[in-house]
């Protein structure tokens, strides 16, 4: 599709709702502003308590043949594309996976899941930080969710605050009004009118088509490791040389069309 879009000419942005809108575009510029210094980790952990049934209602989003890649793709690439807005390229991860809900039913029908339910996963980014991230649709009793940036000055909790290590807590209102005052609030709407000063001005796209498939490369590059049990370099996988998971991905899919 990016090489399509060269060919003709045309502009391909994304409506990535992750790094879009006021709130984000705020907290990415006051991190790579230096508001908490230089990144050295990012945690990320969303668990989500589905009492062994489909999430959102929808069966597809756990075969992997039907959703791309599950869950971990279905969540992680929002997850991952602002992990690369806020901290640059991840050069590298290692990651373990599972499906540990083996059925999951709507109370009619009942689904064996080819999608995994759960990764954990470690990322090494190329400016050196280090990033932790967990998700999984597999939790019972209590849910759990929540991003912190930890660099050499303090603290950012996305939606929340920054902590700088002096004391201070600068609420989320303060770095909008400091950082991002004149974009639009609504993420949806801001993809619209990005994508427009693309079109009109020529200006490159916060959600572009390019850094979203960095953002599915790092998915992608997770699941590999977890499949081969090494590490594996992001850009091994945008550029096909490390292909595994990939390779499931799409035996799954052409089963569909027999």
């Amino acid at each position: 599709m990016i090489a399509d879009a060269k060919k003709h000419g045309m502009i391909l942005t994304l409506s990535e709702p992750s790094v879009l809108g006021a709130e984000n575009v705020a907290m990415a510029r006051a991190v790579k502003e230096g508001i908490i210094g230089s990144v050295y980790m990012i945690m990320d952990y969303a668990t989500v308590t589905l009492g062994r049934k489909y999430f959102a209602g929808t069966a597809w989003r756990h075969m992997k043949g039907r959703a791309g890649a599950g869950w971990i793709n279905d969540h992680g690439v929002h997850r991952t594309h602002f992990f690369t807005e806020v901290n640059g390229p991840v050069k590298e991860v290692f990651s373990y996976t599972e499906i540990f809900e083996k059925e999951l039913s709507n109370g009619e029908t009942i689904i064996h899941p080819t999608g995994e339910d759960t990764s954990v996963t470690v990322l090494r980014f190329e400016n050196g930080g280090l990033g932790h991230w967990m998700c999984s649709t597999a939790a019972h009793g209590e849910r759990t969710g929540g991003v912190w940036i930890y660099g050499s000055k303090g603290c950012f909790r996305p939606g929340q605050h920054a902590a700088p290590e002096d004391g201070r807590i600068i609420p989320i209102s303060e770095i909008i009004e400091r950082y991002a005052p004149d974009t639009v609030q609504n993420p949806f709407a801001h993809s619209y009118v990005e994508l427009w000063e693309a079109i009109a001005d020529q200006k490159q796209a916060i959600s572009s088509a390019e850094r979203g498939l960095e953002a599915l490369g790092v998915v992608f590059a997770a699941l590999e490791s977890a499949t081969i049990g090494q590490p594996v370099q992001v850009q091994d996988v945008i550029l096909g040389k490390k292909h595994a998971y990939e390779d499931m991905v799409i035996e799954e899919m052409n089963s569909f069309k027999k």
